[in-house]
Order: structure tokens, then sequence, then C-alpha cells
């Protein structure tokens, strides 16, 4: 396979361990015909573990020097389809050609961890599994319920189950990041939420956490609905009047989205 140089501006850190890629694959809790949508295969070697699942692989991938390498290594794959793009400008085209369930099993560039899950909060067909290779802090800020709550927290939560799968140590990388990674599995949950519930609560967790350092109860006031009576409503949950929005863990914030 010819040598390739990662191109830092893309964010490209190749990922040479293959017990690592063996987690993500088994994360994935992958079946014969499973859609799998990979982004930035880089040059394949977590595309060939998926495709020898038996799953449909597409790849999307932004790195056009990579079309002729992975196309000649997976030649021989008729499950596998690589598309040269940009995620950002595919993955609504992505939805639209593929009505069936799906899953993301991939190690991103960092920089496109918000996009990512942006968009997939924004769109009702959401992915049924998501297994990310994703930088350590952000790992643990979305999964480890011992850290204080966060905005992106509480979204992944209302959707998601969330489980720290393992750190990833940067020498298993090439070139070597400056941090640490982490992998960790997202399932879709089977709660659904009416429309008007999801208008709420994204409204008041918009609200809440407009500013994090604030007391929860000024930022609803100040960004939500000032007229109502939220002192009444903390003191029916039991919540300190003088909380922070980060203190407050998802079930009591769910109640509170219920109540107001």
């Amino acid at each position: 396979m010819k040598n390739i140089k990662a191109k830092k501006t893309l964010g490209q850190n190749f990922l040479n361990n293959q017990s690592i890629l063996e987690k993500m694959i088994l994360s994935g809790k992958i079946v014969k015909n499973d859609l799998i949508l990979e982004i930035g295969p880089g040059t394949g070697n977590l595309t060939e573990k998926l495709l020898k699942t038996n799953a449909k692989v597409i790849a999307i991938e932004k790195d056009n020097r990579m079309e002729v390498i992975l196309n000649d290594r997976f030649k021989s794959f008729s499950n596998f389809k690589l598309t040269i793009g940009d995620i950002k400008e595919y993955y609504t085209e992505f939805l639209k050609e593929n009505k069936s369930n799906f899953k993301i099993i991939a190690n991103i560039p960092y920089y496109l961890s918000s996009f990512l899950f942006r968009i997939i909060f924004e769109n009702n067909h959401k992915p049924e599994v998501i297994v990310l290779m994703l930088q350590k802090e952000l790992a643990e800020r979305i999964s480890k319920t011992t850290l204080q709550n966060n905005k992106l927290r509480m979204y992944i939560n209302f959707y998601y189950h969330s489980k720290y799968i393992s750190t990833v140590k940067k020498e298993n990388f090439n070139p070597k990041p400056k941090v640490d990674s982490a992998i960790v599995a997202l399932t879709l949950k089977k709660t659904s939420y009416s429309k008007e519930f999801v208008s709420k609560f994204e409204q008041i967790i918009n609200a809440g956490f407009r500013q994090p350092r604030k007391m929860l109860i000024s930022n609803l006031k100040h960004y939500y609905n000032k007229d109502l009576n939220y002192e009444k409503v903390f003191k029916q949950l039991n919540i300190d009047l003088k909380s922070r929005p980060e203190q407050l863990d998802f079930e009591t914030w769910i109640k509170l989205i219920d109540i107001i």
C-alpha cells in the first residue's frame, strides 16, 4: 500500500492498533447486512474489519488521495461503497438515500465532533448505534456521570444510552496527536417523545445552559419564560434555588422540563 502522509488540515491521525479496531467493531454489535456509515476511513484499517462482518459499508472520505487506494484495497468486497466528499455536505443526502436503520462507526477528526452530533440531533432518522473515537476529554464529558452535567450530554442522553468503552493512548496513532482519545458507544433509546416535548426540551436546555456558570433559575427567567413561578417548581422537585445547570442530573432535568 502506498505510504500516505496524514494531512494536518484534515485532522488526520491514522489508528494503527488492531486490538483497538476490534474493540470498535465489538462495540458496534454488528450483524450481517447491517448498514454502516464510516466517516473518514483514511487508508481503510477500520473499514477492512467492518467489511469482514458482512455489513454493508458506505464510507465517506474527504481526502481524494484515498480514492484509488480504498477502491483498489476493497475491490473484492461487494459490500463496500466509497463516496469522496465532505460529510458536512453528504450526511443529509445519505439519509435521503437510505431509509433503513443504520449505524455510524468511525474514527473521526476531532473537529467534526460538534457538527456530527448537531446534525444527528436535528434529523429524525437517527443511527441506532454510534461508535466513535473521540478526544478523551469530550468522551468523558459525554458518558461519565461522575462529572458535572453539560448541554451536549443532556442532548445525547435524551436520545441515547452512552457508554465509555476504553481510553486510547495517543501513541496508537500516526502521527501522534497531542492528547489521548477514547472509544464511546451510543445506543438509541426506545423512548419516544412528542414533537411538543422535544421542542420544549430544546428550548429549556438551550436557555438553561446559555450561561452555565450562572444560577439555573436566573437563566430560565432571562432566556425562557420570566413569568413562571420557578421557585415553586424548584421546591416541588427539591432543587436548590442556587443550583447551576450543570448540577442537575438528566432525570431531574426531564422532570423539570415536564413541569414547566
